[in-house]
């Protein structure tokens, strides 16, 4: 087990058989890219978004040959080798054709899934019909990474995959397959199911290649993948299986976006009301949370969760309206990214009392955009009449002003920081905030007057 393994696992836990089908889900809020997640741990040594950006990078030819293959060479596990092979002759590029080829290729049968009609999953039942569970996938990077020359494993075991629940134990048979292959000596692992894409809400495969899995380091890739054999953990020290379900949830936007876990290495946190969730952050993210209930997975109606980055950290402070089990979810994306913020991991907290107007301001994207940070008023309800004194951080800004029924107060500048009192009314009291002399103000935080 790697130094970083440990340390995580010190500071989580001195505190107080057959092949299934397993596939990632995704949820409907947030369009992810790809399998339910991993989970706590230090930022690696390289950072997995340098990994991704510098994989896809080197790959580039590989990968097209492998997109490019035709019709001809598809008809057999030694025709589709023979090509494939194509590609280089060097251990890592010909695991990289494979991978690629299947991961492009290869459908989820989110039907044989459901019904537990698997079909066949032998290598040659699954180039035919174009369509696995898990199973098939492993199986064909077997029988080709076989005919390419190169030594390739089937390791069967558990997975937080579709269905799972954070904190969740694992009691039953595995529920998932995925491959060891020996590159230049060394064992390195994958999955090519999870690689390939993901089921939506409606439970429908989509296809989105998820470079997470593709020779994932064997300390992150722990994290959401418990082989029955420890030994296929390549792990110092294998983790057991308590202290495998005990990690948090993480999804693979995690390592994407550089994360470290800070304050809760646990999964599941015991809190009364409130809980502040802390990470580390190696680049700037923009971030959101979102409290769901743990029963139906539903997010609660309100702002429950309020973010905040600065200075290589992520503060997250959530409430609770009534005591329960609740999962705080966390979405993010690298700064400047395309697309929406993307599901990130999630914690289950056990609420032992609730406080019904426990709400936070609504932080609009450019709040988090420029780098923001409130200190006062953290609560999102304000009582119409009252004054109240407002202090935030927003770097760059010429201008920043509460309004309140039309009524406006700007707020008095030192340094970075803009702090002054101001009258709430009923309805929305809004925080603006000016970054151009030539442009409008931009709307940062929103609060509600009653």
């Amino acid at each position: 087990m790697t130094r970083r393994l440990l340390a995580l696992l010190a500071a989580a836990l001195l505190a107080p058989a057959g092949l299934a089908a397993q596939k990632p889900t995704e949820k409907p809020a947030q369009p992810v890219a790809a399998a339910d997640t991993a989970v706590a741990m230090p930022t690696p040594a390289v950072a997995p978004t340098a990994q991704a950006a510098s994989s896809a990078a080197r790959f580039r030819a590989v990968d097209a040959t492998a997109d490019a293959t035709p019709e001809s060479a598809e008809q057999s596990v030694a025709a589709l080798a023979a090509y494939l092979a194509r590609a280089g002759g060097d251990d890592l590029t010909r695991a990289r054709a494979f991978f690629r080829w299947i991961a492009g290729n290869i459908d989820y049968d989110a039907t044989g899934f459901r019904t537990g009609n698997h079909g066949d999953q032998s290598a040659d039942g699954v180039l035919r019909s174009r369509s696995s569970v898990c199973e098939g996938y492993a199986r064909l990077t077997e029988a080709l990474g076989a005919a390419m020359g190169l030594e390739v494993r089937v390791v069967s075991g558990w997975s937080k995959g579709y269905g799972y629940t954070t904190g969740q134990r694992f009691d039953g048979p595995t529920n998932h397959a995925w491959n060891a292959v020996r590159i230049d000596g060394r064992w390195r692992l994958m999955d090519p199911t999870w690689g390939a894409g993901y089921l939506d809400q409606q439970g429908r495969f989509v296809r989105r290649i998820q470079e997470h899995y593709f020779l994932t380091a064997p300390d992150a890739f722990v994290f959401d993948h418990l082989p029955q054999d420890p030994q296929w953990q390549l792990l110092d020290r294998p983790v057991t299986a308590e202290e495998y379900v005990d990690l948090a949830f993480l999804r693979p936007m995690f390592f994407t976006a550089g994360f470290r876990i800070g304050s809760h290495p646990r999964a599941r946190i015991a809190a009364t009301d409130r809980v502040a969730i802390t990470l580390g952050t190696t680049q700037p993210v923009q971030m959101s949370a979102r409290v769901l209930d743990a029963a139906t997975d539903r997010p609660l109606e309100g702002e429950f969760g309020f973010v905040q980055v600065a200075g290589g950290e992520a503060q997250i402070q959530v409430a609770f309206p009534r005591p329960g089990d609740y999962l705080v979810r966390i979405f993010a994306k690298p700064q400047g990214a395309e697309g929406p913020l993307s599901w990130v991991m999630d914690y289950r907290v056990t609420a032992s009392r609730g406080t019904p107007d426990a709400a936070f301001p609504m932080a609009f994207t450019g709040f988090g955009a420029r780098g923001a940070w409130l200190f006062e008023p953290l609560g999102g309800l304000l009582q119409a009449g009252q004054s109240y004194h407002f202090r935030l951080r927003a770097p760059g800004a010429l201008d920043v002003a509460v309004v309140a029924n039309g009524q406006w107060t700007h707020l008095t500048r030192a340094g970075e920081e803009w702090a002054g009192d101001a009258t709430a009314a009923a309805g929305n009291v809004v925080v603006f905030a000016k970054y151009d002399p030539t442009s409008n103000f931009t709307g940062l935080l929103r609060y509600t007057g009653r």
